[in-house]
């Protein structure tokens, strides 16, 4: 190995660094004529460069790569070779590797083969990464050719070096974009990262991740922790089923402990469940729980669908516009492409000047742009560029009608070099609040800007890269042009659950516009007859507060009806199968209430509605010989009196019960307040045609009321006779007051006692009482 001067300078060249502070260079080119064959290594401990032999290929945009026996594998590039006295370029092909031995200095020509007979594409500029098993995986690259007819690659090839043979996998996921030029890189031992790259006029700063094992790209990517092995295997397996048994035996536990508490909830959901009618067989009752869980089912399953409807609904964006007498104004930045900047006092410097249509100057609120902070760049390179910015204040508008106002529209005119007829000027419209310029250039006003740091880099990227197009209009000189606006207040959905709700949605306002342009042909006479380079009016497209608002189309405030709907259409459907049956009047909260709750109701039960020896409607019989089945030798002798009481007893509690529960009572006491007043005013009339006194209302109880049939009949009997006789004063019955009975006691009010005693006086002579234990049963189990 001799020393040798520095290699010449070149690009598209492999460097292969040896892991011994050794770097091996070889090939790459100065121009397309100019490729080198030469193979160096720069010794990094003595900074010297020693020329080892070569291949004798000249070669560039190759790679190099260094395997674990110390072999470094040439794969690919453009080769400079001689065939018939002819020298051309190719691209390398795949079935030649060269292969140069760190360890003993000597070339090797390894022919690869592929499986089933097929290798990679032959390809240049791409990138080459090795494995932990000297596998080398090959991604992307071009065909070589000029850039009118290139072609770029985004296939994984590998070659095993230790049978040097071909192969290219099946790949899923979503691929990187083609691409030559890209780096790639084994972070992990399992995943190839390839980051970056260009592809014509595309350049790439994305970062995609391969996984090797799976042969797939990730669209996500999480760096698994490093496990140890079958240990923790184990000892997780150990870890889970001991946590299983534990539990387990903590729920036999509660069942065991819990058990009395377990049967009372089984036969409640029974009672809830399975309610036989007398006299219907086990079968219909059966058939009706069977289709009751079936529609349970369907209306489960249509409940899911309407939740996940909502879930996954769009968005939809309602327009609202009101009229407006004034709009304001936007944002306009102009940029002078390709006008050379004079002194400030020469006409041929690029300006612009500003007035509304009724004569307003708006010049004051024109400023100039620090394009040594931030300049917009334009792929058509035309010259200078200069910007300019219209900022009016927030108080600064327009309005539809001439007056002493500001004017309908805004009319700028622009100065500069007549003689340059390429020149553009490039005009940008934009809400006060999302102008990215007053960021980058450190306009500070009592206006916030609501745009974030990363939309504001986003923006300087695409000024950067000439692909700004919203809102970005170009205007040639010598002409004359027309924008018209809408200035748009869009509600965005924020992305929170409460929106699946469907009312009073949460939302991110952003100022938005939308223009419309329009631009005269130039005029060749124009500068003859002016000293500007063109006109642009700038006004509303409609005098209105615009607001679009995004709404879920589906929600669940909306699936409400539809669920209600089914419900409703499924209950009918048993209903006209199965008969209806009355619900009660007590809910899921009276049923299933214990403790303390569960007492209060039966004590409320108690106090309000005595039980005495005539039972209780609708569950005890009206008499204990409907309760036994052999009547022989039963005393059914009972006096009459005996048996009306026990009914109106029973009649009295049923009425109440059914006032309490089952029906409202208003129209009821309507008429009874109605018949009271009506009587009132007969009697009163009686009385006065016969010089009558009215009876005192103290002594009848509450005027009016219905009385019994004999002692009507009686009071008009003595109204009768106080007539015939012309008595002024009719005297009162014996034990009457005032001559009228005293009317019912109405059981409408809080006040009323009467159902807090015994529903007859100790003196009637009752009937036996219930007995619970014969053989027949009033109830329905």
């Amino acid at each position: 190995m001799n020393a040798t001067s520095i290699p010449l300078n070149r690009k598209l060249f492999s460097a292969t660094y040896d892991g011994q502070n050794k770097v091996y260079i070889y090939g790459g080119a100065l121009n397309a004529s100019a490729i080198f064959p030469d193979f160096y290594v720069l010794d990094l401990n003595t900074n010297q460069f020693s020329a080892l032999p070569n291949p004798g290929v000249p070669r560039y945009s190759h790679t190099s790569s260094l395997i674990s026996n110390g072999q470094i594998v040439v794969i690919g590039g453009v080769a400079l070779v001689t065939n018939n006295g002819t020298t051309d370029s190719i691209l390398a092909p795949m079935n030649q590797i060269y292969v140069f031995d760190t360890k003993t200095n000597q070339w090797d020509l390894k022919t690869a083969t592929g499986e089933s007979g097929i290798l990679p594409s032959t390809r240049t500029a791409h990138s080459a990464v090795v494995t932990d098993d000297d596998k080398i995986i090959i991604f992307g690259g071009d065909n070589g050719a000029n850039q009118r007819n290139k072609m770029y690659l985004n296939a994984i090839s590998i070659l095993n070096t230790k049978t040097w043979t071909w192969s290219s996998p099946k790949v899923d996921g979503i691929p990187p974009s083609r691409r030559s030029y890209a780096s790639s890189a084994i972070l992990d031992g399992k995943h190839l990262t390839v980051a970056f790259g260009e592809a014509s006029n595309s350049y790439y700063n994305d970062v995609n991740v391969f996984n090797i094992e799976s042969s797939s790209w990730l669209q996500s990517f999480t760096p698994s922790k490093s496990s140890s092995g079958s240990d923790a295997s184990t000892g997780m397996i150990v870890g889970v089923t001991i946590a299983c048994v534990v539990i387990l035996v903590i729920i036999l536990f509660l069942l065991w402990k819990f058990q009395s508490y377990i049967r009372w909830f089984v036969k409640r959901i029974h009672n809830d469940i399975w309610k036989p009618r007398t006299g219907e067989p086990v079968w219909a009752e059966t058939a009706r729980i069977i289709f009751q869980i079936f529609l349970l089912f369907i209306f489960t399953a249509f409940l899911a669908f309407v939740i996940r409807q909502a879930i996954n609904s769009p968005n939809v964006t309602q327009t609202i516009q009101e009229a407006a007498a004034q709009v304001q104004v936007p944002d306009v930045r102009f940029c002078f492409d390709g006008y050379p900047k004079y002194t400030s006092t020469d006409p041929k410097a690029p300006g612009i000047s500003c007035q509304t249509d009724n004569g307003y100057s708006c010049t004051q609120y024109i400023r100039e742009l620090n394009m040594n902070v931030f300049q917009p760049v334009y792929a058509d390179n035309l010259g200078d560029v200069n910007c300019y910015l219209f900022r009016a204040p927030t108080d600064f508008s327009l309005t539809s009608t001439s007056g002493a106002n500001n004017g309908s529209r805004l009319l700028f005119t622009f100065y500069g070099d007549q003689a340059i007829n390429y020149g553009r000027i490039h005009a940008s419209v934009y809400p006060k609040q999302m102008n990215p310029n007053t960021v980058i250039y450190g306009i500070n006003d009592t206006l916030t800007n609501l745009m974030s740091e990363a939309q504001v880099l986003n923006w300087q990227v695409n000024e950067r890269n000439d692909i700004q197009a919203t809102n970005v209009y170009d205007i040639k000189p010598f002409t004359y042009s027309a924008l018209a606006y809408d200035l748009i207040n869009h509600a965005y959905l924020q992305d929170v659950g409460w929106n699946y709700v469907g009312f009073l949605p949460i939302t991110n306002s952003t100022p938005e516009i939308r223009s419309y342009f329009r631009q005269e042909a130039p005029n060749p006479n124009y500068a003859s007859t002016h000293s500007d380079l063109g006109v642009m009016a700038i006004f509303p497209n409609a005098y209105v507060v615009t607001v679009e608002r995004e709404v879920k189309m589906y929600t669940l405030v909306n699936a409400i009806g539809f669920v209600g709907g089914i419900f409703g259409l499924l209950i009918a459907l048993q209903a006209c199968l199965f008969g209806y049956r009355p619900r009660s009047p007590w809910g899921v909260v009276h049923r299933w209430s214990i403790g303390d709750m569960k007492r209060s109701l039966l004590r409320g039960l108690q106090s309000k509605f005595k039980i005495t020896d005539s039972g209780i409607p609708l569950v005890h019989p009206v008499h204990h010989r409907f309760s036994v089945t052999d009547l022989r030798g039963l005393e059914l002798d009972e006096p009459e009196t005996q048996r009306i009481n026990r009914v109106e007893e029973r009649m009295q509690m049923l009425e109440m019960l059914f006032k309490a529960y089952y029906v409202d009572d208003e129209v009821f006491r309507s008429l009874d307040d109605a018949s009271k007043v009506e009587n009132e005013k007969n009697n009163i009339n009686i009385m006065r045609g016969h010089n009558i006194p009215a009876p005192s209302k103290t002594g009848a109880g509450r005027l009016g009321g219905y009385p019994p049939a004999a002692t009507i009949t009686q009071n008009e009997k003595n109204v009768d006779e106080a007539i015939s006789s012309n008595s002024s004063v009719m005297s009162p019955p014996s034990g009457k007051s005032n001559g009228y009975p005293h009317s019912f006691t109405r059981q409408d009010t809080s006040e009323s006692t009467s159902s807090n005693f015994p529903l007859t006086g100790g003196r009637v002579q009752h009937a036996p009482p219930y007995q619970p234990n014969t053989t027949f049963q009033m109830n329905d189990y």
